[in-house]
């Protein structure tokens, strides 16, 4: 496979999720299967929830150990930070003034922002903690991150939904495709496993209502009745891009290239804002192959994250996409549940290892559709949310790939 001149090699990536912390963790999680879901008390109500994997969370804990000035900032921004450390390592580059960081999320400083507005309606105006404005702004997640790794170029911020890490993605690709800009740090940031987040949730009617069930989230499932079954889960994901190459030297210390992406928007008409047939998704899927200079893929991890109405729509516009001959579809929403703002490059992650070791995590429960054996050289990673945004990412892996000239 020879990747377009517009391709990307991703020579870092650091994630944290209920799946680990490690390639060797995550790879292991996901060989392994089984769903890493559990049970917490909200507000004195069960419900499921993803939380980080206790090593990952030891982890965590020893990376604020060594940066204790950290201690005032978000989880959020905590885990973004342990994740774009990581990356920025694995990719051998040095500080530079002309190196680029956008790294999203959709709530943002969750934990700490409800924690400083429920002591200023308790407190008042004039007891309002000083640190409030800077801790939970949304840009300070990037901010935070180029003051850490010691970089000078452009440090944004972006907020789509669920789709965030992926038009995070789709901006770095910008400004590096432009010449703007040859290295980034992108991805996605989420920690939003606090009361009132599941509270909202459930307002919407969408969360899985069996905290203790087996497979609390159930992900494109046919079983019925069927119900809303999304469940938050916690996490991060950072990769280090730069323009792709071919070169021995690059291939060797790329984890993957990202081949094309694509985005699109439709009209809200719900509230969670996606038509029956997923057109915002069809078309973003479309864009994608087309900016990759691909007629197909051989497999999707699809955003499905256990909605009904959600599930059914991106299953449609895979069906329109693809025709009768779909590629192997999985998804690992039932597995570490749904990460709002980093999922989708969580779902890149996934993708890699399925890469990797030629294999995906079976769901085990029924499902509308079957995988057939076969190899997987591309994977496209969906990602869409509320506002009706979609975006698409096809991934190869390095050493599959030659160069362009």
């Amino acid at each position: 496979m020879t990747p377009s001149p517009r391709a990307l090699a991703i020579v870092g990536l650091g994630s944290v999720s209920a799946q680990g912390h490690s390639r060797e963790q995550i790879d292991a999680a996901y060989t392994r299967g089984g769903t890493r879901l559990i049970a917490r008390e909200f507000a004195g109500k069960p419900a499921a929830v993803g939380p980080l994997s206790a090593g990952a969370q030891r982890r965590i804990d020893a990376f604020l150990e060594e940066h204790p000035r950290y201690a005032e900032l978000d989880r959020t921004v905590l885990l973004g930070l342990f994740c774009a450390d990581r990356a920025f390592r694995q990719s051998a580059w040095s500080p530079d003034p002309d190196i680029g960081v956008v790294v999203g999320s959709s709530r943002g400083a969750t934990g700490l922002f409800e924690r400083y507005h429920a002591a200023f309606l308790e407190t008042g105006a004039e007891r309002t903690a000083p640190l409030t404005s800077p801790t939970t702004t949304l840009g300070n997640v990037s901010s935070w991150i180029a003051q850490h790794v010691g970089i000078a170029g452009p440090a944004t911020e972006i907020s789509s939904t669920c789709s965030t890490s992926l038009y995070a993605l789709g901006t770095a690709a910008a400004w590096l495709r432009s010449g703007m800009s040859t290295r980034f740090l992108a991805g996605g940031t989420e920690a939003p496993l606090t009361a009132f987040t599941v509270a909202q949730m459930r307002a919407l009617r969408v969360y899985a209502r069996g905290a203790d069930a087996p497979y609390p989230c159930r992900s494109c499932s046919v079983e019925a009745p069927r119900a809303n079954t999304m469940v938050l889960g916690e996490g991060a994901c950072v990769l280090a891009l730069e323009p792709w190459t071919g070169e021995e030297a690059q291939r060797k210390r790329s984890v993957g290239v990202m081949l094309g992406l694509g985005f699109a928007v439709e009209s809200v008409a719900t509230n969670t804002s996606l038509s029956e047939a997923g057109l915002s998704l069809g078309l973003s899927m479309q864009r994608a192959l087309v900016d990759a200079g691909l007629e197909r893929v051989d497999a999707v991890v699809t955003h499905t994250p256990g909605t009904a109405l959600g599930d059914r729509a991106e299953l449609s516009a895979v069906h329109a996409t693809f025709g009768d001959k779909l590629p192997v579809l999985t998804s690992n929403k039932w597995i570490l549940g749904h990460t709002l703002g980093a999922s989708g490059v969580l779902g890149i992650e996934y993708a890699l290892y399925i890469l990797r070791h030629q294999r995906w995590v079976e769901y085990p429960y029924p499902v509308g559709f079957q995988n057939e054996p076969s190899p997987i050289a591309t994977v496209m990673v969906n990602s869409v949310g509320f506002g009706g945004n979609a975006g698409s990412v096809v991934v190869s892996l390095a050493s599959r790939t030659r160069a362009g000239q």
